[in-house]
């Protein structure tokens, strides 16, 4: 009898250590994965505690305002308090903060990049305290909010380690920051080895004398938070990880019993001559540990070997079952780990839950939410060979609430079934996998079995840390390469692309055409609306001009009002002719209307083209050749299309060469003003002059505004230049007031730049200080379309600057876009007649009935009025005639230097002292 079961024995026993070895395989899997859920937790809570100081630095941005209290915030079980740090880096509103801690955070902060978050810790191995800072404010007055973070927040170990784990993390030097228990010095020795290669999960000796089945994980925080890494170390207690081990020695245990009664019994059989349904036994018992669990007896004895027979079949039919729901389960932990896409994530989670549950009956849903443009539904139906992309506006699916242990649903009620495929289902069970502000991810399942919510719920545990991580990260790669207003790509993702097509080409015969579309005229919409709705036009022109072009183009925001076409061609001639039909049809989509809420625009847009290899070697060369067509068709056709050609990049090297000269006029004392008289229409006298800027550039001469204004204003320069302007009339005006010169004012422009500027009061006050004249005898000339955008503003400094005492003539009247409304409530001592309605006179009814318009409009609302560009005697006479009391143009003088005007100005004094002698 002994020697019948010891085979038996023997056996089972090299089985129950196969079961026992694959077990201990699935803990150790289970360890790690919990040492990378309580690190990707940490992660999360300083991302929450970051975002939340984000929201008070909007909320609070000037670093003088008082902090609020934390009671009303949702960080108040985050954080302990909240602190200031100013642009000098001193730390404010902190006053429990220990002198050492200010210390260390000022010093700290001096050198830290000021366009990330900056997490410190502070103190003793085991007593740290961290400080999370965030930058707020513009750029040229970063500042920072601060918050002493609440360790039992940061560290809580609820719901990621549900068990009594042991959890550590270590600093960069590997010395302990957190441990959720006290005795843990030999359980990090015995780990050393493991923490220091980075090694898989292994059995370690804990400090409580059991093994601990261990695991490393690393949480890097430097790109993100300027703080070197923290080492997260899990180890779960052998005897809680091996809990299924010791189900299974139970059940194991029971079955050997019975399995030694009945060879007990076979030995009695044996005893018998009945040898032959032991020798199957024991060819079965050799099959099962080898690892066919799908041998069986299927004795038919009637007698103690068919009871032997049917004990075996039904162990090796259970070691069967649990061994391939093991490996399956394994197999879907590789596969989630692995998936670098949410399509390959879905895709593992629906085979393995297939073969769990049966073919059809599960079906995977992942809404991405984050989109600009649009959101993405990722569906796996139950009858689906693939995953399924779905793209549709945003917010136009709301996902429905889950409970943790799932929901029972009609198709009809759930928002995704038209995804799935649901078919003629009754009824389907809702398993919520994860929700986040990013996006929502579920598991259906149709006829539901008892068993199916423990396959579910394992398969969803590992399927959220997955579609989590790649959620995030495809937003992070999405962030870097898109956009923010339109969602389209970017000037980064625009060259990763033509690297791409440039390069994927083996044979060297790639030609990529691109097309450059400027919005016309777009900042008056930005000035005039708002920027919020100059966002809003960037928005839907970018969605309508994507609607309508090829999948093969690629359409990106380059810069500003600007948009680039990208597509790939077999011959420079062929690309052409598409990119100049694509052109038309891009320009004829932006002229309908767009509705921006208040009101509708329609728009233009100067297109320029170039084509690689053609008009340059590499992205840097084709964006150059782009740029110089671009400004070419603003300047010759605004509103068309015109390809590169050689001659332009030359203009626009000179273009460079004038900005980068202007940039040291002012400096080099380069500027000139002449003045061009206004005399008196009755007299002939000169009354008045208007400054007129020159550039005396070295090696070139005297060059007239209309080559320098315009690129002065795109680059910036007119302020300054504008500047110095007034300050150069009033110490002109000082010098003729000493010498007794009778000119009532001097008019110098101003631009809208310096109009939209809060110094212009104290430019004005001080040259007026410095020179010492009369603010009387200064004139400020403002065109209409210098106050459109900024009319309020732009009011509100002129009423100040004439409260200095200095006059205001309103220039080119009549040709921008103010009405008799706008003009009544402006600040103007004078209106300025543009040559618009002089040069056709006295030949045109309309423009005389313009000018005795104005002349009645400025006699009775008290305007002094000029009228400007007479060239002929007929103008001036008829001008005479009808009233205008000042006149100023070429038939009476251009603009003539400063010693010029004076000796004109003598001559006339001396004149009119004889005159006055002789009465």
């Amino acid at each position: 009898m002994l020697s019948a079961g010891l085979p038996l024995l023997i056996l089972a026993v090299s089985a129950y250590q196969l079961v026992t070895h694959r077990l201990v395989t699935q803990a150790l899997d289970d360890a790690h994965r919990l040492s990378k859920e309580f690190g990707m937790s940490v992660y999360d809570r300083l991302q929450f505690i970051a975002d939340g100081l984000r929201l008070v630095g909007r909320q609070y941005p000037d670093p003088g305002t008082p902090l609020p209290d934390l009671t009303g915030l949702e960080l108040r079980e985050r954080v302990k308090r909240l602190f200031w740090v100013g642009a000098d880096h001193r730390i404010q509103g902190a006053s429990a903060l220990l002198a050492s801690d200010r210390d260390a955070i000022e010093g700290r902060i001096a050198g830290a990049d000021r366009s990330l978050p900056l997490l410190l810790a502070l103190g003793d191995s085991g007593q740290q305290r961290l400080f999370m800072l965030v930058p707020a404010g513009p750029a040229e007055r970063r500042h920072w909010i601060g918050a002493e973070l609440l360790m039992t927040h940061l560290w809580d170990t609820i719901g990621v380690a549900g068990r009594a784990e042991y959890v550590c993390v270590l600093g960069p030097q590997g010395v302990p920051v957190y441990c959720n228990h006290a005795a843990f010095d030999e359980w990090l020795r015995a780990s050393g080895d493991m923490i220091g290669a980075r090694s898989r999960p292994a059995a370690v000796p804990h400090d409580g004398g059991e093994m601990a089945l261990t695991a490393v994980w690393s949480l890097f925080l430097k790109p993100h938070y300027q703080f070197d890494r923290w080492t997260v170390l899990v180890g779960v207690p052998q005897a809680l990880a091996l809990d299924s081990v010791k189900a299974f020695d139970r059940v194991f245990a029971g079955v050997a019993l019975i399995g030694l009664i009945i060879a007990f019994l076979l030995g009695r059989r044996m005893v018998r001559g009945n040898l032959g349904p032991l020798a199957e036994l024991s060819d079965a018992t050799k099959r099962l540990a080898a690892g066919d669990f799908q041998s069986r007896l299927r004795m038919k004895s009637g007698d103690e070997f068919q009871v032997l027979g049917e004990a075996f079949d039904s162990m090796a039919e259970q070691i069967g079952t649990q061994i391939t729901e093991l490996e399956m389960l394994s197999q879907v932990d590789r596969n989630l780990q692995t998936a670098n896409t949410i399509k390959a994530a879905l895709m593992a989670a629906a085979q393995g839950l297939e073969g769990l549950l049966g073919e059809g009956r599960c079906a995977l849903v992942c809404h991405e939410q984050w989109g600009n443009a649009e959101d993405t539904i990722w569906c796996r139906g139950f009858e689906a060979a693939d995953v399924a992309i779905h793209r549709f506006p945003r917010n136009a699916t709301q996902s429905m609430e889950v409970s943790p242990g799932g929901v029972l649903v009609q198709p009809e009620d759930y928002a995704y079934s038209r995804y799935c495929g649901a078919g003629s289902a009754a009824y389907l069970q809702v398993f919520r996998v994860f929700k986040s502000e990013f996006a929502v991810a579920d598991i259906l399942i149709r006829q539901v079995q008892p068993a199916d919510a423990r396959f579910v719920s394992r398969v969803g545990d590992v399927l959220a840390i997955s579609l989590e991580n790649l959620v995030l990260e495809r937003r992070l790669f999405h962030q870097a390469n898109h956009d923010p207003v339109s969602g389209l790509p970017n000037r980064s993702r625009l060259r990763d692309l033509f690297d791409e097509w440039s390069t994927g080409d083996n044979r060297g015969q790639a030609v990529i055409g691109m097309l450059m579309l400027a919005l016309d005229r777009f900042k008056q919409v930005n000035d005039s609306l708002g920027h919020g709705a100059g966002d809003r036009l960037l928005r839907l022109a970018g969605q309508r001009l994507l609607a309508v072009l090829p999948p093969d183009c690629v359409l990106a925001r380059f810069a500003g009002d600007q948009y680039v076409l990208m597509l790939r061609g077999s011959d420079h001639q062929a690309t052409a002719e598409r990119l100049a039909r694509l052109g038309e049809r891009l320009g004829r989509e932006l002229d309908r209307p767009l509705d921006l809420g208040m009101r509708e625009v329609r728009l233009s847009a100067t297109q320029g083209a170039a084509l690689y290899p053609r008009d340059g070697t590499n992205f840097g060369g084709v964006m150059q050749a782009l740029d110089a067509a671009a400004y070419a068709a603003k300047s010759s056709r605004r509103g068309g299309l015109l390809f590169f050609s050689s001659g332009m990049r030359a203009k626009l090297t000179g273009k460079l060469e004038i900005e980068q000269a202007l940039k040291g006029a002012v400096a080099n004392n380069e500027l000139v003003l002449h003045y061009q008289p206004v005399v008196d229409a009755l007299t002939g006298r000169v009354h008045a002059a208007e400054a007129l800027m020159r550039w005396q550039r070295p090696g070139v001469g005297l060059i007239m505004p209309g080559g320098f204004i315009e690129l002065a204003e795109e680059s910036g320069l007119i302020g300054e230049m504008g500047n110095w302007a007034i300050r150069e009339v009033c110490r002109q005006l000082a010098s003729w007031s000493g010498k007794g010169y009778a000119i009532e004012t001097v008019t110098v422009n101003v631009s809208s730049v310096q109009l939209a500027s809060d110094d212009i009061l104290e430019h004005v006050r001080n040259a007026i200080r410095e020179s010492g004249i009369p603010p009387g005898i200064l004139t400020l000339e403002v065109t209409e379309t210098a106050l459109i955008g900024q009319f309020d503003e732009g009011v509100e400094r002129l009423k100040r600057i004439r409260e200095l005492g200095v006059k205001i003539l309103i220039d080119d009247f009549g040709t921008g876009y103010a009405s008799l409304k706008y003009l009544k409530m402006l600040p103007v001592d004078g209106l300025k007649i543009d040559r618009l309605f002089v040069k056709d006179l006295p030949d045109s009814i309309a423009d005389e009935a313009i000018v005795e318009a104005v002349v009645r409009l400025a006699r009775k609302s008290g305007y002094k009025i000029v009228a400007e560009g007479i060239e002929t005697d007929a103008q001036a006479e008829y001008l005479r005639a009808a009233g205008v009391p000042y006149l100023q143009g070429f038939l009476f003088a251009k603009g003539l230097p400063a010693d010029i005007l004076e000796s004109r100005l003598s001559e006339e004094m001396v004149s009119h002292s004889r005159v006055a002698g002789r009465a």
